[in-house]
């Protein structure tokens, strides 16, 4: 009823998942309860990920749950536009140019007008003070479009398209005493800085603002973003940028957030006022009449011409009222599957359970307009429950993340999609209308799949249309090392009683048998395999080799993979069913490698492409008897962050070196949760650092040219690092002890070069090797030269001296 009453708007922008102020955005929709978004210019498929192995468009998928996650807890709404995350990038200028700056800039504008903020806060300077390159890009966008989304010269295709020009009254930046320490004492002098206060405390929420931030921040799970839930003062700074001075110490001083802005909106307030005063908690349904009267006179106001460039906003508090009526009458609605997946031969079917818990009787009435299903079902019944099955027939349309859907590069679909809130799937849409004495109650619903889990309880689950198989080759890439190449694809029902035929398109130069391989699948769920024989021709090509069921149901020629977190909702995705066929000349010494996981990676099943076995090892039952029988041992990313046997084993690892084992250590962060600290990682001591490469295309130098792991078992020439995907490596070491040879530096253009993105260092019999390099991004992309590196990397010291 407060956030009623109020009709002001904050749009927040920043460039990442987890780069917005959660504390600001808590105490903003909560505190201050004006409308708050967050704008973020990215999904983050760019960045690394602590909780499992997803990384680029899943790990896309994952962020974008988190933030949707976040907003629900903290009160804010979300955005996006189409900027593609490329991962880490050293200043705006090469942001710009990779997404193109008018095409981004566009979506930014597009969503201010959209939104109709009064106040714009960035997170960033737009500086290289911002330190990652989108930060940077994020708060120039931000002035820019501050000032070009209330010109109508500016984006004029959106004014056709149905929206208006808008001005927002002022730009501020939330700086952060993390970045400047005496940004507090500063504050008080300087009047472009204004202070507030975010942790205050709601006595009807029962939480601080803080709180609720704490638990919208902790959201953030795949970046080891938990945060605590604070009490008490908490300071939170703002510059202004652009736009009028407050005349006092508020921020939004001399803006009406009030319904006197809209002409004929003070009868909404009295009804509001009055409706406040009146309220009796334990009968909260009496409101209804009232709630009826101020959603009837804002649909009145939004109707009306004169209120087009308020139309956003009093709809955001006309929503809010329809979850009030729901709310008062403890109206549930639910629309529950018998199963998760539906294909597009199935029709579904779903119960749909209403009920009323409050001391009022509802007529009930239930009207379907399902996408991607089509069905219309009615009963009308007085009662204060209601449970009817319904059966509705799918449409040809199978449901994924809306912005995957097309081929993209820098950007995503077009924009009229890709900045409004979204989810992250076309789930089924289900309206079903209650009525009392003319007024109407009515729900949008997706259709859901609810289990109880012995351990975690009620768990739910959206309810997907699939199609009706899932073709699944059993690797993404194959390393062709000479010779036919055996190639394995599964074919897993998502429907009952599949039959037809699994087809095989072959890149240039390859032959395969031509036997049919015919699918004869009984039951869902249920799996049938296929083993393809691939004969290289005299000029057989890269490329990849693309399978295809075919049958009287339907086509498929994708492979489904769920996303299941506990924090978020279960996700479907699909990718092509291809492996990418790299015919390449590598020799691999190592037979058996121990492989001990970190934050997760696909690293272990790149290396046995090399035709080495690759065991996982646990880190808390190795000895030193059971890790000598290996070639090599290989720790995976940030496994010195995530793995806490690693502080104990660490030691008996140093002694599995200097016996003659060779030890890979793949790239960790310098943190608060490291095991151990870096300069113990080794054998002799070094540092990790923030630096990193990020051209994926920077020159390599080679430092110590006559080493063995540039030579053996494969000489390695400049042309191995043609073909690199998103960057050369990060997080790499420096202060390294004397013993330590690195063996190749990089540098960005402008940079110095770096040395310590690969190291080495002889010990005892045995040798230790600690690498920067992106192997989790170049080894699963089937990059060449990273497979040829990566096999003199574990190759044994002692048949490399040979």
């Amino acid at each position: 009823m407060q956030k009623l009453n109020v009709l002001g708007s904050v749009l927040y922008i920043a460039a990442h998942p987890d780069d917005e102020n959660t504390r600001l955005i808590a105490w903003l929709s909560n505190g201050k309860k004006v409308r708050t978004g967050y704008l973020s210019l990215t999904r983050g498929d760019g960045g690394q990920n602590l909780i499992g192995p997803e990384l680029g468009d899943a790990l896309g998928i994952i962020r974008t749950q988190e933030l949707l996650e976040a907003r629900r807890i903290d009160g804010g709404e979300q955005f996006f536009t189409r900027a593609v995350d490329f991962g880490f990038s050293k200043n705006a200028a090469e942001s710009f140019e990779k997404w193109g700056k008018q095409e981004v800039l566009s979506d930014v504008v597009r969503v201010i007008r959209m939104f109709r903020p009064d106040v714009i806060i960035t997170r960033f300077p737009p500086t290289r003070e911002a330190g990652h390159g989108h930060h940077e890009a994020s708060a120039i966008l931000a002035a820019e479009a501050f000032e070009l989304a209330g010109d109508p010269k500016a984006f004029p295709e959106q004014l056709e398209q149905g929206l208006e020009v808008w001005q927002p009254r002022r730009l501020f930046f939330n700086g952060s005493t993390w970045w400047k320490k005496d940004l507090a004492e500063f504050a008080k002098t300087d009047p472009d800085w204004f202070t507030v206060d975010v942790g205050g405390y709601d006595p009807l929420l029962g939480l601080s603002y803080t709180e609720i931030a704490g638990r919208s921040r902790s959201m953030h799970k795949s970046q080891g973003f938990g945060a605590a839930e604070t009490r008490g003062e908490q300071l939170e700074f703002l510059k202004l940028v652009k736009g009028d001075r407050p005349k006092s110490d508020d921020i939004f001083e001399g803006i009406d957030m009030t319904w006197g802005r809209v002409i004929g909106g003070r009868y909404v307030e009295s009804v509001l006022n009055d409706m406040t005063e009146k309220y009796q908690p334990n009968e909260p349904w009496l409101l209804l009449p009232a709630l009826d009267d101020i959603e009837e006179a804002m649909r009145e106001l939004m109707v009306q011409e004169r209120h087009r460039s308020m139309y956003s906003l009093i709809n955001s508090r006309r929503n809010i009222a329809l979850d009030m009526r729901r709310g008062v009458t403890g109206q549930t609605v639910e629309l529950l599957s018998e199963r998760p997946f539906f294909s597009i031969s199935d029709s579904l079917s779903l119960n749909v359970t209403a009920i009323t818990r409050g001391e009022v009787l509802l007529t009930s009435s239930l009207v379907v307009q399902s996408w991607p299903w089509i069905g219309t079902v009615a009963d009308s019944v007085r009662t204060r429950s209601f449970d009817e099955p319904i059966e509705l027939q799918p449409q040809a349309i199978v449901e994924e993340p809306y912005w995957l859907k097309a081929r993209f590069g820098n950007l995503y679909l077009p924009h009229d999609e890709g900045v409004v809130p979204v989810q992250t799937s076309n789930t089924t849409l289900t309206h079903f209308t209650q009525s009392n004495s003319g007024l109407q109650l009515w729900s949008t619903n997706q259709a859901l799949y609810k289990w109880v889990d012995r351990v975690a309880g009620e768990r739910i689950r959206p309810v997907y249309v699939t199609p009706v198989a899932s073709v699944i080759p059993r690797t993404d890439v194959q390393i062709a090392r000479g010779g036919p190449q055996s190639i394995t694809v599964e074919v897993e029902a998502l429907t009952d009683s599949l039959h037809g035929q699994l087809n095989v398109t072959l890149p240039d130069g390859w032959a395969a048998a031509k036997d049919l391989k015919l699918v004869n699948i009984t039951k869902r769920n249920e799996r049938q395999s296929f083993t393809y024989q691939l004969i290289p021709g005299d000029n057989a090509k890269a490329g990849a080799v693309r399978f295809t069921f075919s049958g009287p149901k339907g086509k498929a020629d994708r492979t489904l993979h769920e996303i299941d977190y506990p924090h978020i909702m279960p996700q479907v995705y699909y990718t092509p069913a291809e492996v990418k066929l790299v015919p390449l000349d590598v020799k691999s010494t190592a037979r058996t490698v121990g492989y001990i996981k970190g934050a997760g990676d696909e690293v272990p099943e790149a290396i046995e492409q090399l035709g080495v076995k690759v065991d996982i090892i646990d880190p808390a039952m190795a000895t030193l008897a059971s890790l000598k029988p290996y070639d090599a041992i290989v720790t995976g990313i940030r496994a010195y962050n995530t793995t806490k046997a690693l502080k104990d084993l660490n030691r008996v690892l140093m002694q599995y070196v200097e016996e003659g084992g060779t030890l890979v250590c793949q790239y960790n962060t310098r943190s608060s949760d490291m095991v151990l600290p870096d300069t113990l990682f080794g054998p002799y001591p070094f540092k990790l650092t923030r630096d990193r490469v990020t051209v994926e295309e920077a020159p390599p130098t080679f430092l110590a040219k006559d080493h063995p792991l540039l030579n053996t078992p494969n000489k390695l020439t400049t042309a191995d690092f043609d073909g690199w995907v998103q960057e050369r490596g990060l997080y790499f070491c420096g202060s390294l002890d004397p013993h330590y040879t690195p063996i190749i530096a990089w540098n960005d253009p402008g940079e110095q070069p770096l040395n310590g993105g690969l190291i080495t260092c002889d010990y005892g019999k045995g040798r230790y090797v600690y690498t920067g390099i992106s192997f989790f991004r170049q080894l699963p992309a089937g990059v060449p030269g990273a497979y040829r590196l990566f096999a003199n990397l574990i190759a044994p010291r002692t048949q490399q001296a040979k």
